[in-house]
């Protein structure tokens, strides 16, 4: 079962304002189905995803292709500097629940 809210075969990840309405599910802070996350900072660990205070997934995009260094952590590939490795390009496979796309990043759509 995925950490992340799965939609359409994606994971869409959130990068508006934090609302007061967002709340705590596995760990990931969500607005609806989005999973809040942010393309810069990261604070702590969680679920062994690079997070900030608020909750919000830190990510890296490798939709171009894994970047040099990758690490791989209960099946989600992170970057050297911790961050969730994800992608928009076309679904591949699934892994324990999550998308993946051919290159290994999680399959995402971003959602301003």
């Amino acid at each position: 079962m995925s950490i992340f809210t799965v939609v359409n075969d994606l994971v869409q990840l959130g990068t508006g304002a934090i609302q007061p309405t967002d709340t705590f599910q596995n760990g990931v802070l969500l607005s609806g189905d989005l999973n809040r996350a942010i393309a810069t900072g990261g604070d702590e660990y969680a679920n062994g995803l690079l997070m900030t205070d608020a909750g919000q997934i830190r990510y890296f995009d490798a939709t171009a292709g894994l970047p040099v260094g990758v690490v791989w952590s209960n099946g989600l590939p992170r970057a050297n500097d911790g961050a969730l490795c994800v992608s928009t390009g076309a679904l591949a496979t699934y892994s324990n629940g999550t998308p993946m796309v051919a290159n290994g990043a999680v399959r995402v759509e971003i959602v301003p």
